[in-house]
């Protein structure tokens, strides 16, 4: 699905960061205080996501009068309750909403959460910058499934609704999105079970937050999937100049250039950055030439695409070699070698060093600075080895900032002993 994407609002409690546990434990003591009906923890949980003033029309539906006062003692007793080290992030999140960010994509919050209660969590996470607009329960006058919250923001924001997509864990979420006319997805992990959510017929589904980001690019909702669970964790186990970091920065870089070029197949482009650097299970001297293999042994690739395309994506793999005296074979090995060419100083250093202490280790102090000072003078200088292939990307310009810096030695020297000392 080409999904032409351009603005996403978020869910908070279940999506974003983990609630759950101060929530339900807020409900079940303002429960006791009132002497409502008791309700299980999962009842309690089935509720999450919507507006406080709406849950006790739902768990106790023939007495709704007993949960007149029910939103103001859950407040009251959630301000005693709650800190910030009660709740967290779900993995990814921050990392992921930061790269969409940066991409231009522009993001908001829809939650049934009261509007001080979101502003005061998105600035315990540092996410404050991040967000165009939030929207409240207590901001609109109909809550979730009711379209209101979506409309506020797209009002406000002047999107267009077709080029939006709502992203939550619980089906009023969906219903939400939908009832708004935007596009949808589902995340699994949150507060609702999988298979529930499914019945709300969502567009997509993730089942991280980190799936997020290539379906937003046009990449098909079961590579995605695939990929962030069984392919990018084995990177996990790597030098630190190659984990996951890396892998999920090439993956971005990739599906940037990728949007520059029309023909450019994105569930391709997609696996062959995913796939680039998984021969370093067996070493570095031939990791292009073995991650190749790996790519074309995957049963899951074999189901998915032609031998013609596995043969793409293969000579693209081999092609990403930094060392590589020739040219790529196709734009996909042009896309994904320039995609590993991260020219930042900062950090062409610190995964040099990364790489120098995990495989030179018998080296001291200074042998360690020489070592990072030759590669970087061999590879990146004026008459280094590194070959800019799309001569319209940033890395064109930032190879002539990197040639300015390698000519100033004491700065250079002095950003290397800095960034040595930190990691060793």
């Amino acid at each position: 699905m080409n999904t032409n994407i351009s603005n996403i609002i978020f869910d908070f409690d279940g999506t974003l960061v983990d609630t759950a546990p101060l929530i339900i434990t807020t409900m079940q003591a303002t429960i006791k205080e009132l002497k409502l009906e008791a309700k299980s923890d999962d009842e309690c949980r089935s509720t999450i996501g919507l507006r406080l003033e709406d849950i006790p029309s739902v768990l106790w539906p023939d007495e709704p009068e007993k949960g007149k006062h029910y939103a103001s003692t859950y407040r009251r007793i959630f301000e005693r309750l709650k800190r910030p080290l009660n709740v967290s992030c779900y993995p990814g999140v921050v990392e992921t909403l930061r790269r969409l960010n940066e991409d231009g994509y522009r993001l908001a919050i829809a939650s049934s959460r009261s509007h001080r209660s979101l502003d005061e969590y998105i600035h315990i996470f540092n996410m404050a910058d991040i967000f165009d607009d939030i929207v409240g329960g207590d901001d609109i006058s109909h809550g979730k499934p009711a379209p209101d919250p979506v409309i506020a923001i797209c009002s406000k924001l002047g999107w267009d609704t077709d080029s939006t997509m709502v992203v939550g864990d619980a089906t009023v979420d969906i219903k939400m999105g939908k009832n708004a006319g935007t596009l949808t997805c589902g995340v699994t992990y949150g507060n609702q079970t999988g298979d529930l959510l499914k019945t709300a017929n969502p567009d997509f589904i993730a089942d991280c937050f980190p799936v997020i980001y290539p379906i937003i690019y046009g990449v098909d909702n079961d590579i995605a999937n695939y990929v962030e669970k069984y392919i990018i964790p084995r990177y996990e186990t790597f030098d630190k100049a190659h984990r996951c970091d890396h892998v999920k920065t090439v993956i971005s870089q990739s599906l940037r250039l990728s949007k520059h070029l029309p023909e450019i197949d994105r569930n391709m482009a997609y696996i062959i950055a995913a796939y680039h650097d998984l021969g370093l299970v067996n070493g570095r001297e031939y990791h292009h030439i073995d991650s190749a293999k790996i790519l074309k042994d995957d049963p899951f690739i074999k189901k998915h695409f032609t031998d013609t395309q596995i043969s793409v994506m293969a000579d693209a793999i081999e092609d990403h070699r930094a060392s590589n005296k020739s040219k790529p074979r196709s734009n996909y090995g042009l896309i994904v070698a320039e995609a590993d060419r991260c020219i930042d100083p900062e950090t062409i250093i610190r995964r040099t060093i990364q790489y120098g202490l995990a495989n030179y280790p018998d080296l001291d102090k200074a042998g360690q600075i020489e070592r990072t000072r030759e590669h970087l003078e061999n590879k990146y200088g004026p008459n280094g080895y590194l070959k800019i292939w799309i001569p319209w990307s940033d890395n064109a310009v930032r190879l002539k900032r990197l040639h300015t810096l390698l000519s100033d030695t004491e700065l250079i020297n002095g950003l290397i002993e800095r960034i040595y000392s930190e990691e060793a």
